[in-house]
């Protein structure tokens, strides 16, 4: 029997560490996988003050969760890390995975794993007054920390780990670009620094050769990020429960016609 995805090729940019379980559902589902990633996840350069964040973070009156790097590092520099607040995971994996590590019950977004989403919740509506800390990497996540400001909460957001950004050779860019059918981009900051890599005039045909690969997405705001600079010529693939088992789905069913 013919396997959903065979003859396809699927770039995975993720951090190296995130992505052998994706890249295991993507070959079991007969797709050939590159992987190449286009960032590091780096502990902070700031120890101390991300230490003495945590300590406030145990009495806040809700701790909310990006991601599982946040996590990973937050118990790995505090191990006796213990919130007593209503805990709050992105998306299911941040959830799932803050549910491990504080052994209790977290609360999540229903539809789309975005932020987004999750301001939409109505315990995270009325806030006002409220200390609310935030488990998060260096940048990004901004709409969080200033949606919840504005409905009167005290946010910290805690910076627990930093993103090196990795920028593979022309030549290597040009075998993925030729190779891979799709690519998978997780984050805004991924694909603007994708674009960054095939930008000027002297990137022109790589550029051209990127933008024929099929995009797959977490949210629509993430590709608007880079619309003035990337001109796909397929429609990108918005996968908002974006995780290996949705990706493989929404890819099987795009080869097959099916975009329902």
């Amino acid at each position: 029997m013919k396997l959903p995805l065979a003859g396809q090729t699927v770039w995975l940019m993720r951090a190296a560490h995130q992505s052998a379980a994706w890249a295991e559902l993507l070959t079991q589902a007969g797709a050939t996988v590159i992987v190449e990633p286009l960032m590091a996840i780096e502990p902070t350069p700031d120890r101390a003050a991300a230490h003495q964040a945590l300590a406030r973070a145990v009495s806040a009156d809700c701790v909310i969760a990006t991601s599982t790097n946040a996590i990973d590092a937050a118990w790995r520099l505090r191990p006796d890390f213990a919130p007593t607040g209503r805990l709050y995971g992105v998306g299911s994996a941040s959830a799932q995975a803050l549910e491990t590590a504080a052994g209790r019950a977290v609360e999540r977004p229903e539809g789309a794993f975005t932020s987004e989403a999750l301001l939409s919740m109505d315990s995270l509506m009325h806030v006002d007054g409220l200390d609310i800390s935030i488990l998060s990497g260096e940048g990004g996540r901004n709409v969080l920390v200033e949606t919840l400001t504005a409905r009167g909460a005290r946010v910290e957001k805690i910076a627990l780990y930093r993103r090196r950004w990795l920028t593979p050779s022309p030549a290597r860019l040009h075998d993925i670009f030729t190779r891979a059918d799709t690519a998978i981009v997780t984050s805004g900051e991924a694909l603007a620094h994708l674009a960054d890599l095939v930008s000027g005039p002297e990137n022109s045909a790589l550029r051209s050769c990127l933008e024929r690969c099929r995009l797959v997405a977490p949210s629509t705001r993430v590709v608007k990020q880079v619309d003035q600079r990337l001109n796909w010529q397929h429609a990108p693939l918005i996968v908002e429960r974006i995780n290996g088992e949705a990706i493989v789905a929404a890819l099987a069913r795009l080869s097959t016609g099916d975009r329902q």
